[in-house]
């Protein structure tokens, strides 16, 4: 099903064998592996709350034990006063086949496939329903009951369907028995799903179209065997490296994740945020990432433009280059778990540290937009060359003062673009030059005039002091960012740009610029590497499961050392993935199909990086801005963005099956229970836009349209 045929000399072995396989047999072990990470995925966190039941919901506890033992008395005499208003039901009393007295939902039934059956499940499934229904109504109450309350019901409904085999076995006993058997294990496998705790509505339709959809986009992209008739690749350009820069985009981007962890395992520790904020303006390195990214990106469209290409070229192999190593840690984590689920750990722990490991993914995703936007900011660059650094920061101040005083939620998350592009303009003058004719006087100045302009915005600008998330702060200057960030980022720009000599010195070097082109081709293999340490730092001191005790031997997290242990071969596979992967060869065509394939494909890959972000990767529904988003739909995003990129690269996006695909992938985020506006805006328009360009062109020989595809540029 992949969409090019291409062979590539390197990536993971297990992808190659992957792909040898028969059709039918690729389609199987994908969908099987699918499934089994959704179910597990999709396991709920748990009840945590342990406290004695009170009031209405004690009674609805010994409402459940008495349906759960059934006998002369009426059950709903010991109802809830309120359940009916509550939970919108009218039971009523019906003797049971057993001559016991059963409280039942008259309008409900079996779910099954067969419904009551021939022989008549219904009495014991409508009181399993009413059953559930105390199961919700505690868990309206504000405090859901124990596993044991639905684990009683579930059991009383299974006696209850071998009860009636025997009370009416139609002649077919074993049969009646059999299908008794089928529905208790489905009903225990929902159960066991839902980790025992108040059944929900489900939006099974959305969940199960999603599936599919993961299912095809995952077997699209694998790579199929070249024929022999195909042309040789040819070798890819490299582009030149500035040194420095890529030193401190990796180490910018390194203090970051480091400085994140490190203050989130030192509040776990008990650590006071009366010192931690001090620290925040140490580690906090976002600025100097962006900065250099600007250099990076520049670079590489000036050196698609040296080679006669355009805009879809350019985002085809930028972004395609920087997502493809995060959708393969998302892929990973979104596995790593499932071993973990089934040992019943603790489901919350595990979404804590998948949160912590996650946050990253935030400003990787507005990188990916300040990626998109170089073309037109480096034309902006060539023809305004002072006039846009100057535009973007007075926009910021306007819209920070905006913010502040019309409680301004949306303005936030404007000037984290605004920011992201101020940061990289500045790179742009980094990447021609013009920085380098700064003195180092006036730059010296410059730093040290910060400080006590940090100082005066704080103590008399009202703005927050500390300059990331830190937990039991209320604010942040990140979040949402402000122009204490804009003078901190300046700041550090002034510094790097003074330490370039002494530190291009010491790169000049063998030894320290291996050290950096490792990390440089290996992200993921380092960030892995960095996790595994971090799990058994944070297992030893046993932070999650006993905050501000380091009491280890009492109280370690022992699921954290499953993780290491599961951390570590999958640092191998990576490692190994890495260092053998070849991007396949660039065959873009600049057309209109392939901006539209780029465009989408950003788009589309920014949300679903940004979306984990906001859910984590295993974790409930959030709000993106005006997307509401669940784990689910973020990895579709992501899926379908890798894969528009892809078509675009390999040069497929011509023909209809990326088109059909997108238009598809679009569906099940329309079918989740509430779909908010923004979301059928946001798919119905590319379902709409998808179907138009899924229409064959009538001159597909124009010349235009099929420009030679050029090799494969290797980007910085």
């Amino acid at each position: 099903m992949g969409d090019v045929a291409v062979k590539t000399t390197g990536g993971w072995p297990g992808l190659r064998l992957l792909a040898r396989l028969p059709s039918w047999f690729r389609f199987v072990l994908v969908a099987l592996a699918v499934f089994v990470c959704g179910v597990i995925a999709s396991r709920p966190a748990g009840a945590t709350d342990t406290s004695p039941l009170e009031g209405d919901v004690a009674v609805a506890a010994r409402a459940v034990e008495a349906m759960a033992h059934p006998g002369a008395a009426n059950p709903l005499v010991g109802f809830p006063a309120d359940f009916g208003e509550v939970t919108n039901r009218a039971p009523v009393v019906v003797v049971g086949p057993d001559g016991s007295t059963r409280a039942v939902d008259p309008n409900g039934g079996c779910s099954g496939p067969a419904g009551n059956t021939e022989w008549d499940f219904g009495t014991g499934c409508k009181a399993h329903d009413l059953g559930y229904d105390l199961l919700r109504y505690a868990e309206h109450k504000g405090r859901p009951l124990g596993q044991e309350a639905r684990k009683s019901l579930d059991a009383r409904l299974a006696a209850d369907m071998h009860a009636q085999c025997d009370v009416n076995p139609r002649g077919r006993a074993g049969q009646c028995h059999a299908t008794a058997q089928l529905y208790a294990a489905g009903l225990e496998f929902n159960s066991w799903r839902q980790r025992w705790g108040p059944p929900g509505h489900e939006p099974v339709l959305a969940w199960g179209f999603g599936s599919a959809v993961v299912v095809f986009l995952l077997l699209a992209r694998l790579p199929r065997k070249r024929g022999p008739d195909e042309p040789v690749d040819a070798p890819r350009p490299r582009a030149a490296h500035d040194r420095y820069a890529t030193f401190l985009r990796l180490s910018a981007l390194a203090l970051v994740v480091i400085g994140q962890s490190v203050i989130t395992v030192l509040h776990w520790a008990g650590v006071s945020a009366t010192w931690l904020w001090l620290l925040t303006w140490a580690l906090q390195a976002i600025p100097v990432f962006y900065f250099a990214g600007g250099h990076a990106n520049l670079t590489a469209w000036h050196a698609v433009q040296a080679d006669h290409g355009g805009y879809g070229r350019y985002l085809a192999g930028r972004i395609s280059w920087l997502l493809r190593p995060v959708l393969a840690f998302v892929l990973a984590w979104l596995v790593l778990p499932l071993p973990l689920e089934l040992l019943d750990v603790d489901k919350s722990r595990v979404e804590m540290f998948g949160r912590l490991i996650a946050h990253p993914l935030w400003f990787l995703g507005l990188y990916l937009v300040a990626v998109a936007a170089t073309p037109v900011m480096a034309w902006l660059h060539r023809n305004a060359r002072l006039a846009t650094p100057v535009a973007l920061v007075a926009a910021m101040i306007v819209v920070d003062l905006a913010r502040i005083g019309f409680t301004w939620r949306t303005g936030g998350y404007l000037n984290l673009v605004l920011g992201a592009l101020l940061l990289q303009q500045l790179g742009f003058h980094y990447a021609d030059g013009s920085l380098h004719r700064v003195s180092r006087k006036v730059l010296g100045a410059l730093a040290v005039a910060a400080v006590p302009a940090l100082l005066a915005l704080i103590t008399f600008g009202g703005y927050p002091r500390t300059m990331m998330p830190l937990p039991g702060e209320g604010s942040s200057n990140l979040s949402p960012p402000t122009v204490c960030l804009l003078v901190l980022g300046l700041a550090q720009i002034c510094v790097v740009l003074l330490l370039k000599p002494r530190v291009t010195a010491w790169l000049a070097g063998s030894r320290p610029w291996r050290v950096v082109e490792f990390a440089r081709t290996t992200p993921m293999t380092v960030y892995l590497g960095y996790l595994t340490v971090l799990a058994a730092v944070i297992g030893v001191l046993g932070l999650l499961d006993s905050p501000a005790a380091f009491d280890w031997v009492a109280t370690k997290p022992r699921w954290l050392a499953v993780l290491v242990l599961l951390l570590l071969p999958v640092l191998a596979v990576f490692h190994r993935f890495e260092r053998n992967a070849a991007l396949s060869p660039c065959r873009t065509r600049e057309t209109h199909r392939t901006r539209l394939a780029v465009t989408l494909g950003a788009g589309y890959g920014v949300l679903g990086v940004l979306g984990f972000v906001v859910t984590g990767f295993a974790g409930a529904a959030g709000t993106l801005v005006v997307f509401k988003v669940d784990p689910l739909q973020n990895l579709i995003h992501l899926l379908l963005g890798w894969y528009l990129l892809h078509t675009a690269h390999a040069g497929t996006c011509h023909g209809r099956r990326p088109w059909l695909l997108t238009a598809l992938a679009c569906v099940p985020p329309l079918l989740v229970l509430e779909p908010t506006g923004a979301m059928v805006v946001l798919h119905g328009a590319t379902i709409v836009v998808a179907l138009a360009a899924a229409v064959p062109k009538q001159d597909q020989a124009h010349a235009g349209e099929h420009r030679q595809p050029r090799p494969a540029f290797q980007h910085p």
